[in-house]
């Protein structure tokens, strides 16, 4: 990850997270504290930050999480731009999970390891525009696709294909056709209106 690519990632997390309210702001706030623990881990990964330094890093940007979120988003996790948090508290993400772009993810989410090898063929990968809705939880060695949409309190401890609903439990999988009216990821239509990805 290079400084231009920071700034990118930067650029689009508070494109979609912009406003005037303290949830828009925590959102930003926390997506910049991410994003500098995620270059800061890349740095320590090529031999350019020493190990005190990315252990100091990963330190007080926990401290700031917690405070600020309630959250746990290490720098070790994969996350596309335009990341989502419309009401970024108590947000949980295993470390090395890897995540698309333009997801969004509401109050209340765990995204785990299934607890007892963390390494990182134990985590979940999550394709791009998915939705997690209040509450929900994903665990284990399991792969989401595009454009899914996983309801408020789910537990998903399968695969999923992408174009699919997840809701509740026991979890229920239906199909869901890809739409003609969905804006385009990045288009100023999905930013002034960021539910337009999945009409």
């Amino acid at each position: 990850m290079t400084l231009t690519d920071l700034a990118t990632l930067l650029w689009w997390d508070i494109a979609v997270n912009r406003g005037l309210s303290w949830d828009c702001i925590r959102a930003c706030l926390l997506m910049i504290e991410v994003r500098c623990e995620q270059y800061g881990y890349h740095q320590y990964c090529h031999g350019r930050l020493p190990r005190l330094g990315w252990y100091l890093i990963r330190f007080f940007g926990s401290i700031m999480q917690w405070f600020l979120c309630r959250a746990n988003i290490p720098g070790t996790v994969t996350i596309g731009r335009g990341l989502r948090l419309p009401h970024p508290q108590n947000i949980i993400i295993a470390g090395y999970a890897v995540m698309g772009e333009f997801c969004t993810i509401y109050q209340n989410v765990s995204i785990v390891w299934n607890g007892f090898k963390p390494t990182r063929p134990q985590t979940p990968s999550i394709g791009d525009r998915v939705l997690f809705g209040t509450g929900c939880i994903l665990i284990g060695d399991i792969v989401i696709g595009s454009d899914v949409l996983i309801g408020a309190g789910a537990v998903v401890n399968c695969s999923i294909d992408s174009g699919h609903r997840v809701t509740s439990q026991p979890p229920r999988i239906t199909a869901r056709p890809p739409s003609l009216q969905a804006a385009k990821p990045g288009s100023s239509r999905h930013l002034h209106d960021p539910y337009s990805i999945w009409r």
